[in-house]
């Protein structure tokens, strides 16, 4: 009969800091000083996928936040907005959130290495690369829709794939709801048909 023999302190040690420093790195966000991870995260702790895997975008969000990102550079850059994206990250009491794309007004914000700390007016999401277990999607989109304009985002402009709808929320008005044939005012005027942004040549 095989005796069990008890794992050395070191590598018990070992294995919990190595878990800390990937829960660490598949934090998405965070709400109430609790984490939210990125979907997926369980199986990087398991080791059946790496964090790249879970971390990144599909082709199809790419491919929005790209196009979003050359139209509204193009549309807003040089009229006093900066425009951002690349998970921008935000700060606010009680939060630490990410978004695809800020845009911000350029004499607001301070470029540095550190997460933005002033609102943008405009916050766009593709869809969302949060792990929701024991939450609906319906309720972190509100929940976080809620802090950003609660933190002074103007506008916020959600972009679902699954069903092609964008959904639109501002202070004090009601949520609206487009279809991506809709034209979608971003900000000042700026609109924009996704049906039509995405098309290739």
């Amino acid at each position: 009969m095989g005796v069990a023999l008890a794992e050395k302190p070191e590598v018990a040690e070992e294995k919990d800091e190595r878990r800390e420093r990937l829960l660490k790195l598949l934090t998405y966000e965070v709400v109430d000083g609790k984490p939210v991870y990125y979907r997926g995260y369980k199986d990087v702790l398991e080791g059946k996928k790496q964090p790249e895997e879970v971390m990144g975008s599909s082709t199809l969000q790419a491919f929005i936040v790209k196009r979003l990102l050359i139209f509204l550079v193009q549309a807003l850059e040089g009229k006093g907005y900066e425009v951002l994206s690349h998970e921008v990250g935000l700060v606010g009491k009680g939060f630490v959130r990410a978004l695809d794309i800020g845009i911000f007004r350029v004499d607001e914000l301070e470029i540095k290495d550190e997460y933005a700390n002033v609102p943008p007016v405009v916050a766009i999401e593709v869809d969302t690369k949060a792990d929701l277990e024991g939450e609906g999607f319906m309720e972190y989109m509100k929940r976080k829709i809620d802090d950003l304009l609660g933190f002074g985002v103007k506008r916020v402009i959600w972009i679902l794939t699954k069903g092609e709808v964008v959904v639109i929320a501002e202070n004090p008005k009601r949520w609206e709801v487009l279809d991506w044939e809709d034209e979608v005012e971003v900000w000042e005027g700026v609109k924009v048909k996704l049906s039509e942004l995405l098309k290739r040549p």
